[in-house]
């Protein structure tokens, strides 16, 4: 059954983001993980100064670096290489490419994870596992019986990093490293529009004919500026949004207003003012927020979520601009995706943990979430009611980015791309069941979704894989 979503008012919606984060000490943006180009560079030689050898770009205190690094550290915006891993990092962009209302690919309303009208959430009464049930699933590398590839196309020279898929037009957007957005006819495989950016397009944001690309500026990675790009396709007007220092790593629409999350660790709001954009508000540690670059962000039943690379959890009144709640531990990594699912929220982190968080009913200041999640997936045996993993692996498989879907017959999904296992299909309504994988998708920085017809994922080689369900 078709449970995903939780239902929005007001305003247009839509969300976008990278595809998850990179590998190797001393990186200035796109690194998360133990070893890479860690080693010599890393206490100094990242973005904001933290991390020991080799280790995360602005997360507190020492890294898992050192041993797996050697002697490459540094390596501002370069793949990492460590310990038999190689790529370019996942910072990238378009985690879920754009949102939409009416008659976008995530259905009316702007709702995501259905198949039209508002979002929809967990049936009342969900429960996950049980108390203190272990969760241990065998990696399959076989895909579920019932999604099969569809058509792969070879659409950058760099890893793809963000999707976005409008269903009115049969049309695919995406970007890449290579620093160019095209727009596809899924029909044919053959590209309809490609724009040179001159930088990493990091997320893309489509509805109703507008589209918000965001990507960075600059040679300089320590003093890259991030930029948005705002295209009236009906219009044929064009506007470029300054604002971000560093890269943007999410953008979400809701209630009439853009709002993105950048790696300088502030949220910014953006609203219409004749027929530009303009910033309204900017979230940043002065009105209590982040301290590291914000990952992740959402709107939840009125009230905006955001993750960062340090782990940390903020809900905010998005009304008022107010944090109204801090979790300041929520994972011990980047928090790599936020969703939510009826009356919960999953994150999944780079610290191999998926967590469901039970929001508060009902909600009030500083108690929108409880405090301690109700479940855990994946990672090691520590915390929530289960601890549990799919795969006997490092609890450092990072979860690089999730989406949730349904399938031909309605029955909830979630793919999860993770480091070394691959894009994971999970049937949630059969208790987090592990249907298979996507084989042909190693490495996966952008997942997408037609729900209840395809799943659209992004690879580090440049391809995009469409996989088509069946009943």
């Amino acid at each position: 059954m078709d449970d995903w979503g939780g239902g929005r008012s007001g305003g247009y919606r839509g969300r976008g983001s990278r595809g998850g984060f990179g590998g190797g000490g001393g990186r200035y943006n796109d690194q998360y993980y133990s070893g890479g180009r860690g080693g010599g560079r890393g206490g100094g030689g990242y973005y904001d100064d933290r991390g020991g050898a080799g280790g995360y770009y602005d997360a507190p205190g020492p890294s898992r670096g050192g041993g797996r690094g050697g002697g490459r550290g540094g390596g501002y915006n370069e793949g990492y290489q460590g310990a038999g891993y190689q790529g370019g990092g996942y910072q990238g962009g378009g985690y879920e490419g754009g949102g939409y209302q009416g008659g976008g690919y995530r259905g009316g309303g702007g709702g995501r994870f259905n198949d039209g009208g508002s979002r929809r959430g967990f049936r009342g009464g969900r429960s996950w596992h049980n108390p203190g049930q272990k969760r241990q699933q065998q990696y399959n590398a076989n895909p579920p019986p019932n999604l099969s590839l569809l058509k792969t196309i070879q659409a950058h020279t760099g890893a793809v990093t963000c999707l976005a898929y409008d269903q009115a037009t049969n049309a695919l957007f995406t970007g890449s490293k290579d620093g160019k957005v095209k727009q596809w006819d899924c029909s044919t495989g053959q590209t309809v529009y490609e724009e040179s950016l001159g930088g990493q397009v990091d997320t893309i944001l489509y509805m109703q004919g507008f589209m918000f690309v965001a990507y960075v500026k600059g040679s300089d990675p320590r003093n890259q500026e991030g930029i948005i790009n705002f295209y009236n396709t009906t219009a044929g007007k064009t506007q470029m949004i300054p604002g971000h220092r560093g890269h943007i790593n999410q953008l979400l629409a809701a209630n009439s207003f853009l709002f993105s999350g950048g790696q300088d660790a502030s949220i910014r709001v953006w609203g219409m003012e004749g027929e530009a954009f303009v910033c309204k508000n900017i979230l940043d540690k002065d009105k209590g927020g982040h301290t590291h670059s914000i990952y992740c962000i959402e709107m939840v039943n009125g009230f905006l979520v955001s993750g960062d690379s340090s782990g940390c959890l903020k809900i905010w009144d998005s009304a008022s601009g107010t944090c109204t709640q801090t979790l300041p531990a929520a994972h011990t990594n980047i928090i790599s995706s936020i969703m939510q699912y009826g009356n919960n929220i999953l994150t999944g982190s780079a610290d191999g943990s998926m967590k469901v968080w039970e929001l508060c009913t009902p909600p009030m200041p500083g108690a929108v979430v409880k405090p301690e999640p109700i479940d855990r997936y994946f990672g090691d045996d520590q915390g929530g009611r289960g601890g549990g993993r799919y795969r006997q692996s490092n609890a450092a498989n990072a979860i690089l980015t999730m989406e949730g879907t349904p399938d031909a017959k309605g029955e909830s999904i979630l793919a999860i791309a993770s480091l070394f296992d691959g894009v994971g299909i999970f049937n949630v309504d059969q208790n987090m069941a592990l249907l298979g994988s996507l084989p042909q998708v190693e490495v996966c920085r952008a997942i997408t979704s037609i729900p209840g017809a395809a799943i659209i994922a992004g690879d580090d080689k440049g391809q995009v894989h469409i996989f088509s369900w069946t009943a």
